[in-house]
């Protein structure tokens, strides 16, 4: 087979594989580092264990919820080494990159439903801080994306950003991450043939083209700058950023469903061609079957949280960062979206 035709099947397979799995939305090309083990979950699983008709209880903020859903969740990490808070994480003796994209993918099976909750980076929360040889320090109010900051190598970073995420949502269990490097976006785009986005706001001093209002079918190096910018853009935050990889990340779902839907035999086929060629630990029968789920099931879309930021001088370093202070009533009803959650009180009440 031409090597040129195998590298581009094994983008879109890694793509599809991706989306199947955690709804990455074409964020992903490499699976650098996944855990996907059915008897372990990240986070405070208590009793957990079994779903689907027990009660399975959340602390977000001061107060408790419920919900018997059976879930699967799956993080999408994508880091970035570069910016003010990486610095600010090399001061504090930190080796890791900030995770810069957070996506958890919710697929309950109970209501045949799955959608995407983005969180902002910068939404504070308890971090777990692990010294030089991996060790826990204790826990601190940081950025969530700095969570990925700490740990002796790839695996405990990813999992101690996974622990910030559970955190957040009060002990939600994550079955599984998957990590990738930002600067792969162009790789993405490359493999679905390039993306058309429609620029709202000038963005020239990032590229000439994009101008505000004009329509563009990114190349691969537009690609990676349009997701990746934030100073000289617009206001500058964080939040501007997140709008636009929300609206590539969907315009790449849509190009990559379309294709699962009008050959349902298509992931099994790539699977099995390259089967042993790609970073991948899922039999292919799985991948189908999460596939077809997603085919089949009612997306609720891509969902953000409401919340205030404002800026402090978070690391002592002289220099302003943001925080995001996530509204415990959005978290609630956010979840609400993709699950049947309700006070714990209620359940004296029946």
């Amino acid at each position: 087979m031409n090597v040129r035709k195998l590298n581009k099947k094994r983008l879109i397979l890694t793509l599809v594989i991706a989306l199947a799995i955690i709804g990455a939305l074409g964020l992903t090309l490499h699976l650098v580092e996944k855990h996907f083990e059915k008897d372990e979950q990240f986070g405070d699983t208590g009793d957990w264990g079994k779903q689907g008709t027990e009660n399975h209880f959340l602390t977000i903020g001061e107060n408790d919820y419920y919900y018997t859903d059976n879930l699967d969740t799956y993080l999408l990490i994508g880091t970035d080494g570069s910016g003010e808070l990486a610095k600010a994480g090399e001061k504090k003796g930190s080796n890791g990159d900030l995770a810069d994209f957070l996506l958890l993918a919710v697929i309950n099976r109970t209501q045949e439903t799955y959608g995407f909750l983005q969180l902002d980076r910068n939404t504070m929360t308890d971090v777990t801080v692990l010294d030089k040889d991996g060790k826990e320090q204790g826990t601190y109010p940081e950025q969530v994306c700095t969570a990925h900051w700490y740990g002796v190598d790839e695996s405990q970073r990813n999992k101690n950003t996974v622990d910030a995420v559970s955190y957040i949502f009060g002990g939600l269990p994550i079955q599984g991450y998957y990590k990738l490097n930002m600067e792969d976006i162009g790789a993405v785009n490359h493999a679905v043939g390039g993306v058309v986005v429609d620029i709202d706001t000038d963005m020239t001093k990032v590229d000439p083209d994009f101008q505000k209002g004009a329509s563009v079918l990114l190349t691969d190096a537009q690609a990676e700058k349009f997701v990746r910018a934030r100073m000289n853009v617009g206001d500058g935050t964080n939040a501007a950023r997140m709008k636009r990889q929300r609206e590539y990340m969907q315009k790449v779902y849509n190009l990559t469903m379309s294709q699962i839907r009008e050959n349902p035999e298509y992931m099994q086929e790539l699977y099995e061609e390259l089967e042993g060629k790609v970073d991948s630990e899922l039999p292919g029968n799985e991948v189908s079957k999460i596939a077809n789920q997603l085919t089949q099931f009612r997306s609720c879309g891509i969902l953000t949280f409401d919340g205030k930021t404002k800026t402090a001088d978070t690391f002592d370093d002289g220099k302003k960062h943001e925080e995001f202070y996530m509204s415990e009533s959005s978290a609630v009803e956010t979840l609400g979206k993709v699950m049947n959650i309700a006070p714990a009180e209620e359940l004296g009440e029946e």
